[in-house]
């Protein structure tokens, strides 16, 4: 295809859209390596629990969500949740406070 001689600012304007678009998609923060290991020795789920917990993301500004989760592992302080994201196919893991934590029902 050749490029948009007549009109280029329209093709930078939709870069620039997308762009934003893309910076403005929430991230989640997890725990650190080292908070997760000053928890204590890792205990793994054999099925996973069904939880909820509060995750940060990062979008310009952390916003903490309440997400729907599993938890698959977990310290005596920390917990590593499984979610499903409507931005992603592929489900997101992420260690957060077990205190951030709470078991739901199935």
């Amino acid at each position: 295809m050749g490029q948009n001689k007549r009109y280029p600012e329209l093709l930078e304007g939709d870069i620039a859209r997308v762009a934003d678009a893309m910076e403005r998609r929430p991230q989640p923060i997890g725990l650190s390596e080292a908070e997760i290991r000053s928890g204590g020795i890792r205990q793994d789920a054999r099925e996973p629990v069904p939880v909820a917990a509060w995750i940060p993301h990062q979008v310009t500004y952390s916003d903490p969500q309440l997400i729907q989760a599993e938890a698959i592992a977990w310290t005596s302080t920390a917990v590593l949740v499984r979610w499903k994201s409507p931005y992603s196919v592929h489900p997101h893991h992420t260690w957060v406070w077990a205190s951030g934590v709470t078991r739901r029902d199935g």
